[in-house]
């Protein structure tokens, strides 16, 4: 998406996937269920939290996951509502908390398939939102992007950029750059650097993610319709 703002030279570019956090919520109900299984009840946001501060001990790369969860499919950076999300490496020697990790790490790769058809990743990573408030997440992204990352504290993103934008189309700011200096840049969190060494590795793993990705999306109609027959849906190319 290209979106120009109600002031003259300033417009966002978005791409945009079809679930994002929803692949963490999805990974922390399967641990939910397991411990229930077991006879232990865990809240969800306690769950979260445990399973969030054991990423950074996980092993970096121990799989791939490709974050399709969603039921409608994948938009960005392609269409299809076939897509479906995927694991791909497992061995015994991968653990849960493994693929914990690589939950968090395929978000980082879809993110990074997305800036890659956007003319590629910025220096600097500015999150906001839930997963904002992840430390671990914010680490797996700047090794995955190889960028700078930086958190806002703003709540509510999305209401302040409105207000900015409507600041400076009625005049109350004179420009988008005065606006950012006085609601913008006081709230962002010192920058996260990525880990050279563990970012090499994810290079030769985001590879591996494409073509994966590439040689499985023929194969997602074929799954659908085994599971559930029906109408095989259509490959958008």
């Amino acid at each position: 998406y290209t979106i120009p703002f109600p002031v003259p030279g300033s417009a966002a570019q978005m791409q945009s996937n079809m679930a994002s956090t929803l692949n963490i919520d999805w990974i922390v109900d399967c641990a939910r269920q397991a411990a229930g299984a077991l006879g232990h009840a865990v809240d969800r946001r306690a769950a979260l939290a445990t399973l969030d501060a054991c990423v950074p001990e996980a092993r970096p790369g121990a799989l791939l996951f490709h974050p399709y969860i969603s039921e409608a499919g994948e938009r960005g950076p392609f269409v299809d509502v076939a897509a479906r999300a995927m694991v791909s490496g497992l061995s015994t020697r991968v653990g849960f908390l493994d693929l914990v990790r690589g939950v968090y790490e395929g978000l980082g790769f879809a993110a990074r398939d997305c800036y890659a058809v956007m003319g590629g990743v910025p220096s600097e990573i500015r999150v906001c939102g839930g997963a904002a408030r992840s430390a671990a997440f914010c680490r797996v992204l700047a090794d995955v992007l190889r960028a700078h990352v930086r958190r806002t504290v703003q709540d509510e993103a999305g209401a302040a950029g409105a207000a900015m934008t409507g600041a400076v189309a009625v005049g109350a700011l004179p420009d988008m750059a005065t606006a950012v200096d006085r609601w913008v840049r006081p709230l962002l969190d010192p920058a996260i650097e990525p880990d050279p060494g563990v970012a090499d590795l994810y290079d030769r793993l985001f590879e591996v993610y494409k073509a994966t990705r590439q040689a499985v999306r023929p194969l997602w109609p074929d799954f659908l319709a085994a599971r559930a027959p029906g109408p095989v849906p259509e490959v958008t190319p």
